[in-house]
């Protein structure tokens, strides 16, 4: 790369609404002897990005303000730290970066070598920066978190958006019966993902008619009533945003899936996606200049598969 110093970059200074997103040239990110310098082609839009510029996460701590948004990014190797020797300038990449640091709304981002995966081969940078945080967040809970086989019921809460999407179609590959919960909209482009049965929320007293499953993954955390009851007691209940303080009377187990990310993991899933095992969700194409606007579409909660964005 040439001597390149600044970038463009998306920042906040203060934590709230959309106009607290500032476009700045900063600093290049430091590569450390570990990390891999990446030019981003694409990066994408995820709830966890509205809600930390909200200051959701604030009481945790996690983030040092300025702070540039946004983790999920596909771009080309411009850099290597030292000790890095899995990767090569020039190279097509896709990552999760670490929450805690800078993002890739901006030109180049520095990631652990160990949290970068080679992009898949079938993708384009566009269809790529769909595809980590999502797709990790429902491998670490179908794959890691659920006890499933080809005895398993699963439902699925906000089976439409980008993590449901991948949620289902995992499912289905250990063997589960999935029932997938979205609008009626969206109901055949589950069936294309896998979902053996399609609920429509809207309809009153859904919960009710479905009895009880093994797991039940809700991914909205929007505290319907009735949801625990669809837990068989001998199964689990896992939850994404917020980790539930359940009534004494329920004895099923439950976790929270807080997502990490993981390079070994992001391999696994392009090589899926390139055998043709896994399916996208849809995409939503917006540019840098409108990330505003593609936050508050995701803040409607009603998105279908993901919003990405061109740097």
């Amino acid at each position: 790369m040439t001597n390149i110093t600044t970038m463009k970059a998306l920042r906040i200074h203060e934590y709230g609404g959309q106009s607290k997103l500032l476009e700045e040239q900063v600093a290049l990110p430091n590569v450390a002897e570990d990390d891999v310098l990446i030019e981003v082609a694409y990066t994408s839009v995820n709830p966890v990005d509205w809600k930390v510029r909200e200051g959701w996460l604030a009481e945790e701590e996690l983030h040092q303000l300025p702070l540039i948004l946004g983790w999920d990014v596909a771009g080309t190797v411009a850099k290597v730290g030292e000790n890095v020797t899995g990767f090569q300038v020039g190279e097509p990449v896709y990552a999760f970066g670490d929450l805690t640091k800078d993002g890739a709304y901006a030109q180049f981002i520095s990631v652990n070598a160990a949290l970068v995966a080679k992009k898949p081969q079938k993708l384009d940078f566009a269809q790529a920066a769909s595809v980590p945080l999502t797709s990790l967040t429902a491998w670490q809970a179908i794959n890691q978190l659920a006890d499933i086989n080809a005895e398993t019921s699963i439902l699925i809460h906000g089976a439409s958006g980008g993590v449901g999407s991948f949620a289902v179609q995992f499912a289905k590959r250990l063997g589960a019966t999935v029932t997938a919960v979205a609008s009626a909209k969206n109901h055949d482009y589950l069936r294309t993902l896998g979902a053996d049965q399609v609920v429509d929320y809207n309809t009153p007293d859904y919960l009710q008619s479905l009895g009880q499953f093994d797991v039940v993954f809700d991914i909205v955390d929007n505290d319907v009533a009735g949801i625990y009851d669809t837990v068989k007691a001998t199964g689990k209940y896992i939850s994404t945003l917020k980790t539930h303080e359940l009534p004494a009377r329920y004895d099923f187990a439950h976790e929270r899936v807080l997502v990490m990310p993981n390079g070994g993991q992001l391999s696994e899933i392009g090589a899926l996606i390139d055998n043709g095992e896994i399916k996208l969700p849809e995409i939503v194409e917006m540019p840098f200049t409108s990330i505003g606007e593609a936050h508050a579409l995701s803040e409607t909660e009603h998105v279908r598969g993901k919003i990405v964005i061109s740097i």
